[in-house]
């Protein structure tokens, strides 16, 4: 099999990651046009002002993917350099990506806790289970 083909999924978690650091940008860009901020906020982010709800539910959003996607990357590193990739990582890696986009919809649109907190517990348990089989791999 080709080992490169765990790439794609991070990448595609490299991609979304992007999308929210734009969308966050262009929330803070928006929030000091109008008023609702001043950009001095951001110098030392304690100015006293308040982050608009928006615009913090989308910063939210890109520090949980920049906190919880480390052991995903290693993972896709690891199988990659032990040579262990196969349709099923393929599968379960998609799966991980899928559920963190969904769950990064749910965090920047309506922000749900519930449907929120149960895809972001299911990308957990897809990483858990990669962990799992893989080390049963290599023993």
């Amino acid at each position: 099999m080709n080992q490169g083909l765990m790439f794609y999924p991070a990448l595609a978690m490299i991609l979304l990651t992007v999308v929210v650091l734009y969308l966050m940008f262009r929330g803070r860009q928006s929030a000091v046009k109008s008023g609702a901020l001043s950009a001095a906020y951001f110098k030392t982010y304690d100015t006293g002002e308040k982050l608009p709800r928006a615009v913090r539910q989308t910063e939210r959003c890109f520090h949980n993917l920049l906190e919880s996607t480390p052991p995903f990357y290693f993972l896709c590193v690891a199988l990659i350099s032990l040579a262990k990739v196969d349709w099923v990582f393929i599968g379960l890696a998609w799966a991980y990506v899928a559920c963190r986009v969904l769950q990064s919809l749910v965090h920047v649109t309506n922000n749900k806790v519930g449907p929120r907190s149960k895809l972001f517990m299911l990308s957990w348990l897809v990483l858990l289970a990669m962990c799992v089989r893989l080390g049963f791999l290599i023993v």
